[in-house]
Order: C-alpha cells, then structure tokens, then sequence
C-alpha cells in the first residue's frame, strides 16, 4: 500500500553546519554540563506514556503503540545488552470500548517489505537468487510474464529498489473496484500482478524510481517457484520463530486472531470478526500484523546486523537510483533525522499506519502504529512522530541528561533568536553569527536567505515547545523543537540545533516543517 513518506509533503529550509550565536540583550545564563545519568526503564515508559498520550489529544486517533529497543550495556562475553518495551494508548475497539494494548497487534503495511527483503538477501546469501539476474529467468515461462511492462528488462535487484518502471497495481482503479466488491474473498497472487499486465512502462528499467506493490508481489513469486516453498512459510521459519517474534503473524486471511479494529473515514474495518477489506490480497507488498514492539526487536535485529552478513546487509542499504529513490535501498528507507540517519519502513493499510525507525547512531529502534487511517492533524503528527519518541528514549539512554534548569535557560535562548526572526529584525540576527558564518552568509544576503521562507508560511503566531534534550553529548548537541502556528500554516513545526562552541551556544541549524 502507499507509504506515508510519499503521502507526507513537507517544506524545510535546512541550514546545517552554520550558526547563528544566541545571546540576548543581557548576558545569558549559564548552562552547566550535562548530568551524569543510568536510564531508568520506568521513568521512561512514563514519559513515552504521557507523550503518546497527549499525541492522541492532538491528532485524534481512536489508539496507538510505541515500541521500542535500546542497548542497555554488555553482557559478561561482550556482547550488546538490549533492552525492550512499549506503550499503548486509546482503544482496540470503540464500538466496546476496548482499550488497546501493548500486546494487540495492528497491521503493519509496507513494513512488510522489510521481512520479504530479508528473505530474499537470505536466499542470495544461499547463492540461489542473484539480484542482478534478469527476471525473465524464473517467470519466463508464465503466459502472462510478455504482458508485463519492460518484462524482459527488469532484474530482481530493479524490483526490491522500485526501479522497474512498472505501475503499482494498487493505484489501479479496477483493482480499488475488486477489492472493494471481493472482500470476503482471496485472490491468486498472480492476479494481482494482472492489474498492471499491457501497461506502459513508467520509464526504462533501472532508469527512473516509482514505488510500486506490484515488484513486491513479483518478488514473492519468484521466491516461491524458486525454493518451492511459500513466502510466509520461509519467513516463518527463516526469519520470525528463530528469533523469537511470535507476535508478528502472516496477514493472510480475512479473520485474524488478536488484531485490533482499524478505522477508515470513521468506520471499522473489521465487523463481526472479519475483515472487510481481506489482507490477503497484499501479501508481499506488505502483509504481516505485529505489535510495535516486536517490530523494534525485529528492527533493531535486521539494522543491528544479526539476520544478513555484512556484505548483504550493505547491498540492501545501497540505493542504485536516484531523485526520490536515493533514499530507497532494497526494501528499507533511509531518512535524514535530528538523531542522525535513520533506516526503516513505513506503511499503510486501510485503517492503520505505522512507522518503524532505526538510529544507528544510538542503536535504538522505534517504531509507531496508530489504527486510524489519514487525517489532516494524524498526518501532521506523522511528520515528526518517530523522531520525536526517539528523542524522549535519548533523552533517558544518553549518558548525558540535560537538568530542567538547564533546559528553560536553553529554551529562553532559543526564543530569543526566533523572536528576532518572527519580528523581521535580520540585521540583528545577523549580528549573532560567529565570524566564520558571518562570511558564508554575508549580510547584504542574509535577509534574502531567511525572508522568503517566513513569506511561504505567513505571520507568526504562536510557538509551543515539544521537547529538548541532547542530541549527541559527546559534541555538545542539543536539539530543540517547536509546535508553531502561523498564518498560513497553522500546524507547523520548528526545530533548532545547538551546539556548544567556545563556551557559548550556537544555532547548527533551523527548520521549519509543515503539511502541504
């Protein structure tokens, strides 16, 4: 199904690696080092609840799940100690009244990608696929396969990239139709790929990015003629009893057991115990439920280099395309972040979104569900919601915690240097510029640079804090963030990077988000 980050559009003006020094009118005060702290799982847990909970007030979904993983220390051999947990809020059920539990699992979408993805590095690994073999190899001999756009072109590593040019059958208007009219009934997988047959082809093999359910279902054929063993069934016992997910279960049918209730446009997607759009018919494409926990486990274990060998794992983090698809390995997305790069998956199936994130720079995962299809304030939410849960478990794993005092004085900088933004007063921001900046951005250009962006989202008219804490304490990062209204965008979002140099404060850089 389609991604969120396809769904989500969103403007930032980014500035990284130039600054601008706070300082206020008085001489500001001092911000003592960091305090030296041991995470406390109940302190976070607490914290993650009253997050998610307040998420919910904002964006109105009927109940949600962060997950997560960290590396708590090393066990006696060496080895990294992780430590897990999630949280749960709102209901499985609001016809009931249920509420929605840590362990009920929602369905996971495109996530699912990320498990037949594996699969397959797997079954390279084995030396019985090759990625960059023709296609036309293993489905050649179909009746269908000549019909297919750029058929004889397209190899596997093109489909697990979305480089094949070939439409995704979801966006089809006879497929809507079907599986609309067909709910209570399964469909041949290779049906599906019967939407898209005497198409044309978005663009030549390899040459272009479309994101596309359709290579994934492909994917799974091909796995399946050449192992002789179904996908699920691999990925059962390849990848989620070995390593112990047994929360995470195939969606292949229209009644699942310990799912919660998804809602699309307001109404539940399953009465009466069934389904009444059958996710069976997204197989590769997605397919699985899972709790967000055991997404993070399995997250963390796929990322954390525990599944595939390093060189396999390197091939699936390389994207062989450009423009949109940069970002786009075999089957994960890797997105820039306030906490570094992050890896993962998004995905969507009627009635449920979920999100799941890896920082390799703190080996933390996280991952977000939420049983509610797109609304205006949920997408807003979605923008920044993974990054934002992840900064409340830094905040707690990090070795270094910023003291409540610490972050009011560091808040009242940053409002300081905003202020002078939001009243028009450039010179005067200019003049915080450290002297290497003040040469990068000259000040006869330094109004032109910021101006236009603040003309795109209108007046300022109000900003709330969302969080601050260290962004890396080793170098004196700290990240802090801004629900912000204005004029033109009433649901936006700031956020300001500071970093300590010379003893003083300094913007590293500035961003506004918001919802197109």
């Amino acid at each position: 199904m389609p991604t969120i980050e396809k769904m989500n559009r969103f403007f930032s003006l980014l500035l990284i690696g130039f600054g601008w020094v706070l300082v206020s009118a008085q001489t500001p005060a001092k911000v003592v080092p960091a305090e030296q702290a041991k995470p406390s799982l109940p302190r976070l847990t607490q914290a993650l609840q009253a997050k998610l909970d307040q998420s919910r007030t904002r964006a109105k979904f009927p109940g949600a799940q962060v997950g997560f993983v960290f590396v708590e220390g090393q066990s006696p051999d060496g080895a990294a100690r992780y430590r897990s947990g999630s949280v749960a809020t709102g209901f499985a059920d609001l016809q009931t009244n249920t509420s929605l539990k840590t362990s009920d699992r929602l369905l996971a979408g495109s996530i699912g990608k990320t498990f037949v993805a594996a699969l397959t590095m797997l079954l390279v690994q084995d030396g019985k696929l090759n990625l960059d073999e023709k296609i036309e190899r293993w489905l050649g001999n179909e009746t269908w396969f000549a019909k297919l756009p750029n058929a004889k072109d397209i190899t596997l590593r093109m489909l697990l990239n979305h480089s094949s040019g070939i439409p995704n059958h979801v966006d089809e208007p006879r497929f809507l139709k079907a599986v609309l009219k067909g709910g209570n009934q399964d469909i041949k997988y290779e049906e599906l790929v019967g939407f898209v047959l005497n198409k044309k082809p978005l663009f030549a093999a390899g040459r272009g990015y479309s994101y596309a359910d359709t290579n994934y279902i492909l994917v799974g054929l091909i796995v399946e003629k050449v192992t002789g063993k179904k996908l699920y069934e691999q990925i059962i016992d390849r990848i989620l009893k070995p390593n112990g997910l047994d929360r995470t279960i195939p969606s292949d049918a229209i009644t699942l057991p310990e799912v919660a209730n998804g809602y699309l446009d307001g109404k539940p997607v399953i009465v009466k115990g069934k389904f009444t759009i059958n996710p069976q018919w997204e197989w590769a494409g997605g397919g699985f439920a899972s709790t967000a926990e055991d997404l993070a486990r399995w997250a963390t274990l796929l990322y954390g280099g525990r599944i595939l060998s390093e060189t396999s794992l390197e091939q699936m983090m390389s994207s062989t395309t450009v423009g949109e698809g940069a970002d786009y390995g075999l089957g994960v997305m890797t997105t820039p972040s306030k906490w570094g790069k992050s890896i993962g998956h998004d995905g969507e199936f009627p009635g449920y979104l979920s999100d799941m994130r890896y920082y390799p720079k703190y080996q933390l995962a996280v991952v977000f569900m939420v049983n509610f299809d797109q609304t205006k304030e949920l997408n807003s939410l979605l923008s920044s919601a993974v990054d934002d849960f992840a900064g409340v478990i830094i905040g707690e794993i990090s070795p270094h915690r910023l003291s409540t005092e610490n972050q009011a004085k560091l808040q009242q900088l940053t409002e300081h240097w905003l202020n002078l933004i939001d009243t028009g007063k450039y010179p005067e921001s200019w003049e915080r510029l450290t002297a290497k900046l003040k040469a990068n951005h000259p000040q006869q250009t330094w109004r032109a640079t910021l101006h236009p962006v603040r003309e795109k989202v209108g007046n300022f008219k109000s900003r709330k804090l969302k969080g601050i804490s260290y962004s890396d304490p080793q170098t004196e990062t700290v990240v802090v963030d801004f629900e912000t209204s204005f004029s033109k965008f009433a649901n936006a979002s700031e956020r300001v990077v500071l970093e300590l140099e010379n003893g003083d404060w300094h913007v590293a850089s500035y961003s506004i988000h918001y919802d197109h």
